[in-house]
C-alpha cells in the first residue's frame, strides 16, 4: 500500500489536512455527479426538520428536501445506491493514505453526498465532528486520529466564498478557536478557505475545526465524503453489518464490522488476528 510522502506527512501532522490532487478521474466525476442528482429524487437519509429529535438526527425522507437539480442536498448511507459508492470505501490512494495516518485497526462508518447551493442567506458554520465529547480531546502529535475523513470534490472550488471547506490550520492539536468563542465562523480569525478541482480530494481528522463558508459563486458546490474511525467507535450509518457486505470484497466487508466470528460481548473492542493482513493484502480487492 502507497505511505505518505515526507513532505505529505509533514503537512498533515502541522495542518491537520492533506490535499490529493486527482483523487478520482473526469469520468469517474461526472458519474458520481449523475448519480447525486438520480438519489436525490429517490428515498433515503436526509437532515431531520423535526424539533424534537437531537442535534445533527438524519431522518428517512422520501426524497431530498430540494429536488431542484443543483439545490441543497445532504444524503447519509450512500453504499446501496450503486456498487460504486463500496468500491469507494477502500479506493486507492485514498484510502492507502488512510491506513498510513490511522494505522489498520479501522472501520468505514459514513458516507454522505451533499451539494450545497448559491445563496445569500446561508452565512456557513465550522465545528468538529464527534459534537463536544471529542472537541476537547486533544491527541499527542504521535497518535493516530480517532477518526477521520476523506472529502471528494466533485466540482471545482478555485475561487473564495463557493462553499468550500473551511479549516482553522493546527486545530487538530491546539484549540482553535478560542473554545469560549461561540460564535466561530468561517471567517473567525485563524480560518482558511481551501482551494481544489473537481476529483481532488480532502483527507482531515474530525478534531479539526472545519465546515462550508458562504457559496456566493454563480454554482453548487458537491462533495462526496468518507468517513473512517478506530475499531473501537461505532458507525454513524448502521448498528449492525450492512445488507450490502454480501457483495463486498473481504477487505470491505471488515470496514463495514465483520470481525470474521459471530458478535460476542467485547468482541468489538479486540483486533482481529487476520486484521493486518486482510487490510493491507490487496487480492481481497
Amino acid at each position: 500500500m502507497l505511505k505518505l510522502s515526507d513532505e505529505q506527512r509533514g503537512n498533515f501532522d502541522t495542518d491537520g489536512y492533506l490535499h490529493l490532487e486527482g483523487a478520482l478521474n473526469p469520468d469517474e466525476v461526472s458519474f458520481f455527479i449523475s448519480e447525486m442528482e438520480r438519489i436525490r429524487q429517490i428515498p433515503g437519509f436526509e437532515p431531520s426538520t423535526d424539533p424534537e429529535l437531537p442535534i445533527g438526527h438524519y431522518q428517512w425522507q422520501e426524497h431530498s428536501r430540494n429536488q431542484a437539480v443543483n439545490g441543497f442536498m445532504d444524503r447519509h448511507d450512500l453504499l446501496p445506491y450503486h456498487h460504486a459508492f463500496i468500491d469507494l470505501i477502500d479506493r486507492t490512494p485514498v484510502f492507502d493514505y488512510i491506513v498510513d495516518i490511522m494505522g489498520s485497526n479501522i472501520l468505514y462508518s459514513l458516507s454522505q453526498a451533499i451539494c450545497r447551493e448559491p445563496s445569500e442567506s446561508f452565512p456557513g458554520y465550522t465545528h468538529t465532528d464527534g459534537g463536544e465529547s471529542l472537541r476537547m480531546i486533544r491527541p499527542s502529535s504521535s497518535s493516530p486520529p480517532i477518526a477521520m475523513k476523506a472529502m471528494y470534490l466533485l466540482t471545482d472550488v478555485t475561487e473564495r466564498d463557493s462553499g468550500n471547506l473551511t479549516v482553522f490550520p493546527g486545530s487538530h492539536m491546539r484549540q482553535i478557536p478560542d473554545p469560549e468563542d461561540h460564535e466561530t465562523t468561517p471567517y473567525s480569525q485563524g480560518a482558511a478557505q481551501l482551494m481544489g478541482k473537481a476529483g481532488d480530494a480532502y483527507l482531515f481528522p474530525h478534531s479539526l475545526w472545519h465546515g462550508p463558508c458562504k457559496n456566493l459563486s454563480n454554482r453548487s458546490r458537491k462533495v462526496i465524503v468518507y468517513n473512517y474511525c478506530q475499531l473501537w467507535v461505532r458507525s454513524y450509518d448502521h448498528n449492525n453489518i450492512p445488507e450490502v457486505a454480501q457483495c463486498c470484497s473481504p477487505r470491505q466487508r471488515r470496514l463495514l464490522g465483520d470481525l470474521g466470528y459471530d458478535f460476542i460481548p467485547g468482541s468489538h473492542f479486540y483486533v482481529p488476528r487476520d486484521q493486518q493482513e486482510v487490510i493491507h493484502n490487496q487480492q481481497n480487492l
